[in-house]
């Protein structure tokens, strides 16, 4: 069964038309999901996606999870990715399109926040005693995509120059950090 899960993303590059940021940001805790009658809090390891990513498997960027609506790929060199100690790191050329165009108005008018999702299938994986928690461990990376709202509530993403791009994924870095040192101390 594929399942989708939002996640983070940042920001755009040099002609605006390069969105950048997380698909995927790595030990932070989902929405509650809802799968199969049960209703559960995810959190993705470290290095989860990385098969995909090694194996060169064609990995697609979509608007809202639709196969329709496609914006970029890997297997065309117009999506990138590269897992972090942070998450799924991506950068993606959205294309002079009405899609491309429509998903750029949108993200500058702020009708869409950026928020990121991600389809994959579950290859490995770990739940607590009462199965209300899981942790995925391994799994296989099919798309990623811009939407509405996310099942990570962390996920963001914009289009601006490159230099607020460094800026932004700099300060997602610390905050990051300060949060898990945060959490270490509890």
């Amino acid at each position: 069964m594929i399942s989708r899960r939002g996640v983070t993303a940042t920001e755009q590059t040099i002609d605006g038309r390069t969105l950048a940021g997380y698909a995927a940001v790595y030990g932070q805790d989902s929405r509650t999901i809802v799968e199969n009658g049960r209703q559960f809090v995810e959190r993705i390891a470290p290095g989860a996606f990385n098969e995909t990513l090694s194996s060169g498997g064609d990995v697609k960027l979509y608007y809202n999870h639709d196969t329709a609506m496609p914006l970029a790929r890997t297997k065309s060199g117009t999506l990138t990715l590269k897992s972090d100690r942070n998450g799924l790191a991506f950068s993606a050329a959205l294309p002079e399109t009405t899609l491309g165009n429509d998903v750029r108005a949108l993200i500058e008018r702020g009708d869409l926040t950026g928020e990121m999702s991600f389809g994959f299938i579950v290859q490995q994986d770990s739940w607590n005693k009462d199965r209300t928690e899981r942790l995925v461990k391994r799994a296989q990376l099919l798309e990623v995509s811009i939407v509405q709202d996310a099942a990570y509530p962390q996920t963001s993403s914009s289009l601006r120059s490159v230099s607020a791009a460094y800026l932004d994924a700099a300060n997602l870095r610390l905050a990051l950090h300060f949060r898990r040192m945060a959490d270490h101390v509890r």
